[in-house]
């Protein structure tokens, strides 16, 4: 690492402000490199460009006559061909964004983990009208990166060798972003340029900041056995990570012992509390309004808060213009002093219960496509991490009590002295202890982690003290041996991770041969250790009760055009990260080829699988399969057939709403290898597509679904063998209906425009109305349409509502169309809520003979999500909570209008159209 570049940097990528620290490993001051921070020149004004501490994290697209050209001139190079080189981040498109928030971009790191959405299509900023060229959350980030490898190469003048890209560059992340996260940061970076960079963990390099001022000293300030916790709290996200100091071979070692779960929850939470109890002074609500209003409320209510808690204020003023010809006239003005802020941020986010007072909805904490933590108490989630890690804290340092002794804060929400006071009090408090934890002092909020990711380049070239962070178990992969297993009859591992291996590590094995299978589903087992010694990398082991198994990787490893299977011999490469991933290799030995596996390696030890309602006995999975197959042969009894599902439930004994998804993975596997059953009659192709369907539904959840959902649209444009067969036409569109969320959108988008005229109903129609009911429902289930189809399709429907009393179906159709939250399809895809208001509006002004049905499709149309860019307006949905409360008793429905509230397993049935698969969990998002 360090033999190779002059430079090493530190990025803290953060929600609110990017910072930059370095080290030049050429220079030094009394024998050893010094850590320098790196103000990074932006534009600060109009036309003005100027050096500050820290990037702000905010994006600017700029419209056509926004802001002149030489405005936003930057100092470097601009692709006038590229519409995103014309953006520009930093605090000038903070301050005019907060004017023009439609245009601002903020959050985006916030963004990469939010699962709701496609964090690469271009979504941002989030609502949006359609003359804004919208940006994807990876290059929002890659923006902020790659302006400061801009603004570092102008610094550097001509000296290419030390340009960013040619140094080693640390990215920072929280320590709780999940792999997927881990994954879009990396891939921002080599959007911006930087295409090797390493992941530190936020919390961490917050600890090596407080290191470069007590290399020598700390042990003034730590003794072994005490418990560190590092609590960072920042613009939008929540982390907490335990470190020890412990004694390890007769020398002290600093090491991590826990991470924290991931929290969208933050800064910019406080600031839409803050603005919630301003807007209530002046009569308004968030939805009322308006996204652009209350983005501009809360950018002035962050200000005020940041300038009264960092003490440079005891008060602030916020003033929400008016608009158009009431500009003057509806200009509101509010006041708020500490006082008021103080008591929003302790009571709401740091109370001493741990339990946040504010029990009513918060609608100033509106999502606003981001799915923020419904519970804001930061002093709740903490003393729930240390509980949940008793264990470890205990085998740590043998404190039976996990109480820190020690607190290091970090982030900006916690700079104020009060709000650190309260956390301290609120742990002691939930663990009865006597005193406080003591806090080690963060002179540099704003800087420290850019400061301890520079410290840690530092370390990785044996300078500096270290924190240990290495693997507390030792790692080992499945292989097979001859018929799964040795001569001595035990299946085999090969370990890849010691126990202690440090993060960063690489591993090779370069005595071990392995073959991998080719184009077929596999499942490569993982297995653990907390107590073997002595095992390294590359030692073969029996597999026994000395291992514990972890989540397999279920896989398929794709080679060749034609997907031919086939055995492909390889060698193994791995590297342990920084971030406590392992990442391994399967490079071939006769091409160039490689495949990357990789496994999440932490938290507990124990599997984390999706839940089987039963786990049957191998014997009844291969009577399941016998019964397909004898059913589907040409020497079979076609009389059988129709009684399929009926047999196979008798061999198993096991009734069909009761099969796990194992075994009901393993029939559909057994129907995609053949396919050639369809050809037998069209009592077969009817079957094996309701079988097919039943089996593979929803089509997403199990590791390999991607697999088969690829083999089975292989069919597709050819259609159904028996295509003039009525219920052979039914089936086919009740198994695509199935299995939607297993189709890409690029598939369902082909799926809906070949499908379009067989919607519309006219006179000589050949199609039956059972075909045209259930290709009305396979399109509905097309979640990944983009709104301008569901627009189409939902207009298009309303107009089969003629009758008082429309099929059921349809309803169930209408509602699938512009539900506001969906089943498995991204926020970015819900139809507009003006639309569907209009909707509700047209079906409200109708007569029903059978309210229910209009019922449970109003539930879904009008569905409270808590974002206002997604939730119909509050007097439609009034109405509609109105109408059901006359029409009947229907309880259920009016909840789900007039508050907002998780899925029941009972709804997601009925969203889907049927109960989803036993062993399959389709979480609230």
């Amino acid at each position: 690492m360090t033999s190779e570049h002059r430079f090493v940097v530190g990025i803290d990528l953060g929600t609110t402000n990017s910072a930059v620290s370095f080290v030049d490993l050429t220079a030094s001051d009394g024998g050893r490199p010094v850590i320098r921070k790196f103000p990074v020149h932006q534009l600060t004004g109009p036309g003005e460009f100027a050096a500050l501490p820290v990037l702000p994290s905010f994006l600017y697209i700029p419209g056509e006559y926004d802001i002149a050209d030489q405005d936003r001139a930057a100092p470097w190079t601009i692709d006038q061909r590229s519409r995103d080189d014309q953006n520009f981040a930093g605090a000038f498109a903070r301050d005019h964004g907060a004017k023009v928030p439609a245009r601002l971009v903020s959050s985006a790191k916030s963004w990469l983990c939010n699962k709701q959405v496609d964090t690469r299509a271009r979504i941002l900023p989030w609502g949006a009208g359609e003359e804004v060229v919208k940006v994807s959350p990876v290059h929002a980030s890659a923006a902020f990166l790659k302006h400061v490898r801009k603004a570092w190469n102008v610094a550097m003048g001509d000296a290419e060798e030390d340009y960013l890209e040619r140094q080693a560059v640390i990215v920072t992340i929280p320590a709780s972003f999940d792999e997927v996260a881990r994954d879009l940061t990396l891939e921002a970076a080599r959007l911006a340029g930087l295409p090797d960079v390493i992941l530190l963990e936020e919390p961490l390099a917050a600890f090596y900041s407080w290191l470069i001022r007590h290399e020598t000293d700390w042990p003034d300030h730590v003794a072994p056995g005490q418990l560190i916790l590092v609590c960072d709290v920042g613009g939008g996200t929540t982390d907490f990570t335990l470190i020890s100091l412990r004694d390890v071979d007769g020398s002290p070692r600093f090491e991590r012992i826990a991470v924290g779960d991931h929290l969208i929850l933050g800064g910019d939470n406080m600031d839409f509390a803050i603005a919630r109890s301003v807007a209530r002074r002046l009569g308004k609500s968030p939805a009322a309004m308006g996204r652009d209003a209350w983005k501009t409320l809360c950018h002035q209510c962050r200000q005020a808060k940041e300038k009264i808690l960092d003490g440079i204020t005891d008060s602030g003023r916020i003033t929400l213009m008016g608009s158009g010809s009431s500009l003057i006239a509806g200009t509101l003005t509010a006041r708020v002093d500490r006082r008021e802020i103080e008591a929003i941020v302790l009571d709401q986010f740091f109370p001493l219960s741990g339990t946040c007072s504010d029990t009513e909805t918060p609608d100033g904490n509106a999502s606003w496509g981001l799915p923020y933590e419904a519970d804001t108490a930061v002093t709740g989630h903490l003393v729930r991490f240390l509980d949940r890690h008793r264990a470890d804290v205990s085998a740590a340092v043998g404190k039976p009590v996990p109480c820190p002794d020690l607190i290091l804060f970090n982030g900006g929400a916690l700079k104020s002295r009060v709000v650190q006071n309260r956390v301290r009090e609120a742990v002691g408090r939930w663990f009865s202890s006597d005193s406080k934890a003591t806090v080690l002092h963060n002179r540099e909020m704003d800087l420290a982690v850019s400061l301890g990711a520079a410290y840690y380049g530092m370390v990785k070239s044996g300078i500096g003290v270290r924190v240990g962070s290495g693997s507390p178990r030792s790692f080992y992969i499945g292989v097979a041996a001859g018929n799964d297993q040795g001569q001595d009859g035990k299946k085999k591992a090969v370990c890849l991770v010691e126990r202690g291996l440090e993060e960063g590590s690489a591993i090779a094995l370069p005595d071990r041969a392995f073959k991998v299978l080719a184009n077929q589903p596999v499942s490569i087992d993982l297995f653990s250790s907390s107590f073997r010694s002595g095992d390294r990398s590359g030692d073969l082991v029996d597999v026994d009760d000395t291992l514990t198994a972890l989540p397999a990787l279920n896989t398929v490893i794709q080679f060749g055009d034609k997907g031919v299977r086939s055995e492909i011999a390889v060698g193994l490469e791995a590297t342990y990260t920084e971030a406590g991933t392992l990442e391994v290799w399967c490079r071939s030995r006769a091409t160039s080829h490689r495949w990357q596996l990789r496994f999440q390696l932490r938290g507990a030890e124990t599997p984390d699988a999706v839940a089987e309602t039963d786990v049957f006995e191998a014997g009844r999975i291969d009577a399941a399969r016998q019964v397909v197959l004898s059913a589907f042969s040409p020497d079979g009894d076609p009389s059988r057939l129709p009684r399929l599902i009926s047999d196979i439930a008798e061999a198993i004994h096991c009734p069909r709403d009761r099969w796990p998804l194992g075994l009901l993975r393993d029939l559909a596997d057994t129907l995609l290898d053949d396919m050639a059953a369809r050809t037998l009659s069209p009592v077969a192709e009817s079957r094996w597509m309701n079988l097919l369907g039943f089996c593979l539904r929803p089509g997403m959840g199990e590791g390999f679904d991607p697999h088969r959902v690829k083999r089975l649209w292989k069919i597709y444009k050819k259609g159904p063998v028996h295509a003039n067969a009525p219920q052979v036409r039914a089936e086919w569109w009740i198994m695509w209906r199935r299995v939607a969320a297993g189709l890409t959108p690029g598939q369902q988008r082909q799926f809906f425009q070949d499908l379009y005229p067989a919607l519309v109903v006219k006179k000589g129609s050949r199609v039956s109305r059972q075909e045209f009911t259930e290709i009305w429902m396979a399109t509905a289930s097309m979640e990944r349409l983009h709104v301008n189809d569901k627009i189409t399709l939902g207009r298009q429907l309303i107009r089969q509502f003629k009758a008082k009393k429309p099929q059921p179906q349809l309803l169930w159709a209408l509602a699938r169309i512009g539900a506001r939250d969906l089943l498995y399809g991204s926020i970015d895809r819900v139809a507009p809520p003006a639309e569907v208001g209009g909707w509700v509006e047209t079906i409200l002004g109708r007569t029903w003979k059978n309210p229910k049905p209009v019922a449970e499709m109003l539930s879904q149309l009008c569905r409270k999500t808590g974002d206002p860019l997604r939730d119909i307006p509050v007097t439609i949905s009034g109405q509609a909570a109105g109408w059901m409360d006359a029409a009947g008793d229907f309880p259920d429905q009016v909840a789900r209008i007039t508050r907002q509230s998780a899925r029941k397993q009972k709804e997601r049935n009925t969203i889907f159209g049927e109960s989803l698969p036993a062993g399959l969990v389709m979480e609230d998002r």
